[in-house]
């Protein structure tokens, strides 16, 4: 894939990849998980030859939490690294139409965190959430978990230090291993069950077009609450007028499998034309 790599933050020196209709008017910024860094995904490659025909250039931004820094970080990090990236497009860009934004993983919490907080360009147009996962309800399942709470629980007045490697490894902090795994954190947002009050308390100011993409075998969703959670994100999540269920009927979480990629950015082209 070819394109323009460029620093969009000076202070920290982060970089970003734009691919696609470089310097467009029209952006559409993805946003990895927990581990990624670009091209990470293995629908990428697809997608940026779809956006270049809707005029859209792909631009994935690397965080400070990006591919395995993300245990001494915090998607407020994520934000602000967000928000830097959209002020550099507006202000070297000063024809830019529209903004979207999709997430994967931990991209999607990064995006609802984003927005929650009242973060809203006229620019933005929609956003996007392929595998909206509960890390505190597939946490729960691995028998490594427990342990890395105890020890969190007995050190909370230091919660900016760090685990010992032999609980987690890669470096995590007291506090984020505790936002990944405690209810209702800054990041658990996807959780099936949440009270209809803390959903409200997360999407109510939430109004842009949103789709929501389901991959009903993401290995990422325990087996036993496998279509509860199914249920959840279609019912409660993706329930507003403008927002759009897609399910992924034999899909993991990174939608491996070529024929779920190309009916997944079916639906993103159809998607996108349908809000311009």
């Amino acid at each position: 894939m070819h394109g323009n790599l460029f620093i969009y933050n000076e202070k920290y020196k982060l970089v970003a990849f734009e691919s696609g209709s470089l310097s467009s008017s029209r952006c559409f910024i993805f946003l990895g998980g927990l581990t990624d860094g670009l091209l990470s995904l293995p629908y990428i490659s697809r997608l940026n030859q779809c956006l270049s025909r809707l005029s859209y250039s792909l631009i994935q931004p690397l965080f400070r939490s990006s591919n395995l820094q993300y245990g001494w970080h915090t998607i407020d990090h994520d934000i602000e690294d967000l928000q830097s990236m959209i002020d550099f497009l507006i202000k070297q860009r000063t024809n830019i139409e529209s903004i979207i934004l999709m997430g994967h993983s931990t991209g999607c919490q990064d995006i609802i965190h984003y927005l929650r907080q009242g973060n809203k360009h006229s620019f933005l147009r929609a956003i996007i959430l392929q595998g909206p996962v509960s890390d505190r309800q597939y946490l729960s399942t691995l028998s490594s978990t427990q342990k890395q709470l105890e020890y969190c629980e007995k050190n909370r007045e230091n919660v900016h230090e760090w685990l010992p490697r032999c609980l987690h490894d890669p470096p995590i902090t007291i506090e984020r291993c505790l936002s990944l795994n405690q209810i209702n954190s800054i990041e658990d947002l996807f959780s099936s069950d949440l009270s209809d009050e803390q959903l409200s308390k997360i999407y109510q100011q939430i109004d842009v077009p949103s789709m929501w993409i389901w991959s009903r075998e993401d290995e990422y969703v325990p087996d036993q609450i496998r279509e509860e959670v199914e249920s959840f994100v279609k019912d409660k999540l993706a329930l507003k007028n403008n927002s759009k269920f897609v399910l992924l009927e034999k899909s993991d979480h990174a939608v491996t499998n070529e024929q779920e990629q190309i009916h997944m950015i079916e639906n993103i082209v159809q998607f996108i034309r349908s809000i311009h």
